[in-house]
């Protein structure tokens, strides 16, 4: 009986054990099948956006960090992205890219305004909310671009600092922080989901990497590969998806192809690929198309054909050649130096006047120009100062180079390996033979001065370097190409970012200006035109890099011209809203009708007239008088080119005990540096025959007052008098004046309500005064002595649609655009 009881007792358990395990699976099942019967996937931490992601993506868009973005950055990276957060960040974006919010949100697979506050958004539904932001903004303003590309390997580029890129055909990208979202796309469309649903989107027919999504792009899972992406500008915002299929990387350089191997050039890297078929004869030094599929080259097009011949004409549409006319440049068009080191250019222009470039042509258009040979461009030899450009004599130099280098004196010949540093001290004996120069065995390679700082430490120069000593020290001197000289200066000058345009304009009037210091040979005595500081053009403070590279190529030679000859092209940072006249400026007596001042009112150009904007024709206005110029200043117009930047309006109070402190400090050095132009009051009255004379002085004792002595037509205060307890001085030149009056212990205020100090000279000659007992405000406009260009009107101009020709003549009277070479 207890057998038989205890048989039972099992047989119930196994029941409930077999009944349990019954409702445990049928909970399971109900819960993969919602109402539709479609799968659901409960989603864990990884398919969650972080907050530092989503800040990085939206970045992108133009969120700004303000206060909003801000408290987000201070949750920890671990933390989500929240349906609160992404509702603070869609008001913003929108904001920032002026489009309606409903045209995001229409756009959406999920109700990002209804979700719950507290609720974290899914990786899936942040790139939702990212790509509808993007749909709804206008082409021709998305700053988020789609594009496919294919990758052909990566690099470390040094420029301003060292960036990690990636080379594609369609050129290079950076990569910090990019992420891979390619497994959350099929054929590039996103795998939407539905209020936290997933559905099942089937295998992805595309090839796909080990890549994860949101996990950090690396560059070695997509060589070989075509893919999709979203960019900005030169930057890898994320991948999309992995493309399977053919690709043709059109124009290529193959320098050589043999059995199953062909190397290729395309954007600066060289490249081994496999081929499908054994080729049928050997490739050396063409022009191809190659098509790749599946890692593999399974036809290459060869491109024989080539012309020769001066060229008259080089613009982005043709080139006029010689014997052939105007020949259209392809769609692929691509320009290779192969000569010394292969590289590809990435600029259209061909030097006009020169034999020096083959021409491949296909199906009647240029495909590539091959440059054969150096162009033989006059050089410029620069006199490099110390630190914080404070003197021309060195204590020592030391210095290493990127390639490997020689070191020349007299009949002395020693080589060093790339990386070698040396140090050069006065009493070196190689120095006894003479000049030492320095130079790197590559074309590309450059010298590295180590006992030397710039804005962004040691500097690396182009060229050769020479070291000579003198009475006080070691002299050092950089000889290069013009052309190679212009790529540090333009960064120097202008900021890069300014536009192609802009820089191109930089670039003429850079050489223009040092074509004429090379002939003014005002180092002459020390074995130089220039120096590498603002007394000329500042070089090399801020390096080159690929932007300042293409504006000198894309106008290679080309000056700027008046009767035929190269002009001085004076330029400056800002103007008031009127430049000056070079007479006004620096007193000379010559009237210089290519550098006349004007009003800088927006204008356009109809019917070939010019039609400005509300504050009337230029001509005929005269500020010479002080309320008139009071008024500009003070109720400033605001449709001139300069109006948007801080420095158009800009304001100081200085005590006058700062004031002693600013003039006893420069007063002995500014009247050695020039006597005539600081005289001193030896007879009458300030207001009533005064009488001036050129005596030496240092102090003029305790600050009285200023007075405007002279202001010219433009505006610019040209002579002022300085009443002190001492004596009375009246200063003349805009530069003497704003450097005796320099607010070295005050904040100037400037348009935005930024704040600036430690200036040196106060920002320009173009300012109003009001006095007190202990002080006096200035009121003034602009920055720089306002003779020639304005460096932040060319940019307006240039965002304005105007090209460079147009931007030149506006501001130089008269003058062509020429060549030197």
């Amino acid at each position: 009986m207890k057998k038989k009881l205890w048989l039972m007792s099992i047989c119930i358990c196994l029941l409930i054990i077999i009944f349990a395990g019954n409702i445990y699976k049928q909970l399971n099942q109900n819960k993969e099948l919602n109402t539709a019967g479609q799968q659901v996937t409960i989603l864990d931490d990884k398919n969650k956006m972080t907050v530092k992601e989503a800040l990085r993506l939206l970045g992108f868009l133009g969120m700004s960090k303000d206060q909003d973005s801000e408290e987000l950055l201070t949750k920890k990276e671990e933390e989500y992205f929240s349906f609160s957060d992404g509702k603070t960040a869609l008001t913003k974006v929108c904001n920032e890219l002026s489009i309606k919010e409903k045209d995001v949100t229409d756009k959406l697979s999920f109700d990002l305004l209804g979700g719950t506050d507290s609720q974290n958004m899914t990786e899936e539904e942040f790139l939702d909310l990212f790509e509808s932001i993007l749909a709804a903004v206008p082409i021709d303003k998305k700053p988020v671009t789609e594009i496919t590309m294919f990758v052909l390997g990566k690099q470390t580029k040094q420029g301003t600092g060292t960036e990690d890129v990636i080379v594609t055909d369609q050129g290079h990208y950076t990569y910090t922080d990019t992420k891979s979202y390619e497994d959350l796309y099929t054929n590039g469309i996103l795998n939407l989901t539905n209020k936290n649903t997933v559905e099942n989107a089937g295998d992805k027919t595309e090839e796909t990497t080990d890549q994860k999504p949101g996990t950090l792009f690396q560059p070695d899972n997509y060589i070989d590969c075509k893919v999709m992406a979203y960019v900005s500008g030169n930057k890898l915002v994320y991948v999309k998806d992995i493309l399977k299929e053919e690709t043709t990387l059109h124009n290529v350089w193959i320098t050589s192809g043999e059995s199953s191997t062909v190397t290729a050039f395309l954007n600066d890297i060289s490249r081994d690929f496999t081929t499908r078929y054994k080729l049928s004869k050997e490739i050396k030094g063409q022009i191809g198309d190659l098509v790749i599929q599946d890692k593999e080259i399974i036809k290459i097009s060869i491109k024989p054909d080539k012309i020769n011949g001066k060229v008259l004409v080089a613009n982005q549409d043709y080139i006029e050649i010689e014997g052939y006319g105007k020949v259209d440049l392809d769609d692929n068009y691509k320009i290779y130096k192969i000569y010394d080191e292969l590289s590809m250019e990435v600029t259209n222009s061909i030097l006009v006047g020169y034999t020096a470039t083959d021409f491949v042509v296909a199906d009647g258009k240029i495909v590539a120009a091959l440059i054969k040979e150096a162009i033989k461009a006059k050089n410029i030899r620069v006199l490099i100062k110390t630190s914080d450009f404070k003197d021309i004599y060195h204590d020592k130099v030391q210095l290493t180079a990127t390639k490997d280098f020689t070191l020349t004196a007299g009949d002395t010949i020693k080589s060093y390996k790339a990386g070698k540093k040396i140090t050069i001290e006065p009493n070196n004996k190689l120095l006894k033979e003479g000049r030492i120069r320095i130079e790197t065995k590559s074309e590309n390679g450059k010298i590295k001065l180590l006992s030397i700082k710039r804005s962004e430490d040691n500097p690396s120069y182009r060229g050769a370097m020479e070291i000579s000593s003198a009475e006080n020290g070691l002299i050092v001197i950089n000889e290069l190409p013009i052309e190679e000289y212009l790529y540090a200066v333009i960064p120097s000058e202008m900021p890069s970012d300014y536009g192609e345009e802009a820089l191109k304009v930089q670039a003429i009037c850079a050489r223009s200006y040092a074509y004429n210091q090379l002939f003014a040979n005002g180092y002459s005595q020390y074995g130089a035109h220039v120096d590498d500081s603002v007394s000329y053009q500042v070089y090399n403070n801020i390096p080159e890099n690929d932007a300042t590279i293409l504006a000198v190529k894309d106008t290679y030679g080309k000056v700027i011209r008046y009767s035929d000859a190269v002009i001085t092209a004076y330029y400056f940072s800002t103007s008031c809203g009127h430049t000056a006249s070079l007479n006004e400026v620096w007193g000379s007596s010559e009237r210089v009708d290519y550098l006349l001042g004007k009003m800088q009112t927006i204008y356009d150009v109809v019917n070939g007239e010019a039609v400005y904007a509300s504050s009337g024709s230029p001509d005929g206005v005269n500020f010479s008088t002080e309320k008139v110029f009071r008024d500009f200043i003070i109720k400033p117009p605001k449709d001139t080119y300069d109006s948007k930047f801080p420095w158009y309006r800009w304001d100081v109070t200085i005590t006058k005990a700062d004031l002693k402190k600013s003039i006893d400090k420069n007063l002995s050095n500014r009247y050695k540096a020039n006597p005539d132009l600081i005289q001193t009051l030896v007879g009458g009255d300030v207001n009533e025959n005064p009488k001036y004379e050129s005596i030496p002085v240092s102090t003029i004792g305790t600050v009285k007052d200023v007075l405007a002595s002279k202001r010219e037509k433009s505006g610019i205060l040209s002579a002022i008098v300085l009443v002190g307890s001492d004596c009375t001085i009246k200063v003349q030149s805009e530069y003497n004046i704003r450097t005796l009056l320099a607010p070295i212990e005050d904040e100037v205020v400037r348009k935005d309500k930024s704040k600036i100090s430690d200036l040196g000279m106060l920002p320009s000659a173009f300012f109003v005064m009001d006095k007190s007992e202990k002080s006096i405000t200035f009121h003034g406009g602009g920055y720089g002595h306002g003779v020639g260009m304005s460096q932040n009107g060319v940019k307006a101009m240039a965002d304005s649609g105007k090209n460079y020709e147009e931007i030149i003549k506006h501001y130089y009277t008269g003058v062509d655009i020429g060549y030197i070479y």
